[in-house]
């Protein structure tokens, strides 16, 4: 008979078939050689609906990367930043040396906490915090990062003679990470400190902004004049696409 010689016929192609799409969805090409840069990997990572859960929100971080630590601890936060009753954490991780002089990568790693204390990954973003050897003669720029008002700060200050300073406000909000606000600043340290310098400070919720202007920065004693206005709302940036080298321009254009 015919039909068992076609059935056979049939089924091995079936399984054959199978076997082909289950390579095709599990096997890795064998011309990947190079392991993929960091912010490479981060990207790939993020496009994933989401990152699995972990006791310690440490463990979420990409490998390759480790959590900041200085003499005074972890730079890392706790505190509640989606509203929801429970302690998120928020931390600085910087990229494993392997060699060079450059320093290595950072990035700001959010993570949400839920109830059974287990953690999620919120965010990753991996131009928001400034290398160690970015802050000029003064060193580490990386000042600090707190949680105010249920928005999370990342501060720099860096320069030399010529001193700069940065704070930025990040919230959580319609399902994802906006920069709301931002104070950046610069002054002389020979004659003028952070509260006499020149400063601006915008709402980018409101479009409000004051700057501070000083007359003239070449006086043993500068005086300073202040104006405020409006400038309009305009798009949020998402903290996945702010870059702390970056000017004012990404967030006020």
């Amino acid at each position: 008979m015919k039909f068992p010689y076609y059935f056979m016929v049939v089924a091995f192609t079936i399984g054959l078939s199978a076997c082909q799409a289950d390579e095709l969805t599990t096997a890795v090409p064998s011309t990947a050689t190079e392991e993929p840069t960091a912010s490479i990997r981060v990207q790939k990572e993020e496009v994933a609906p989401k990152v699995s859960e972990a006791k310690n929100p440490a463990v979420l971080m990409p490998e390759g990367w480790h959590q900041l630590i200085r003499q005074s601890g972890p730079v890392r936060v706790e505190g509640d930043l989606n509203k929801d009753g429970i302690q998120d954490v928020a931390m600085v991780v910087e990229k494993l040396k392997i060699g060079g002089d450059q320093a290595p990568e950072r990035a700001l790693l959010i993570a949400f906490g839920h109830k059974d204390g287990t953690y999620t990954r919120s965010i990753m973003a991996d131009k928001a915090i400034l290398k160690a050897d970015e802050g000029g003669v003064w060193g580490d720029p990386l000042a600090d990062i707190f949680i105010d008002r249920g928005s999370l700060v990342v501060s720099f200050y860096g320069g030399s003679n010529d001193r700069w300073y940065g704070n930025y406000r990040f919230r959580f909000q319609n399902e994802d990470w906006y920069l709301i606000g931002a104070t950046v600043g610069s002054f002389y340290s020979g004659t003028m400190t952070e509260t006499t310098g020149d400063e601006e400070d915008y709402n980018l919720l409101t479009g409000d902004y004051v700057k501070r202007i000083v007359d003239d920065p070449k006086a043993e004693k500068p005086t300073s004049h202040t104006i405020k206005g409006n400038m309009g709302k305009k798009k949020l940036l998402k903290l996945q696409d702010f870059v702390a080298t970056g000017s004012t321009d990404q967030f006020l254009k």
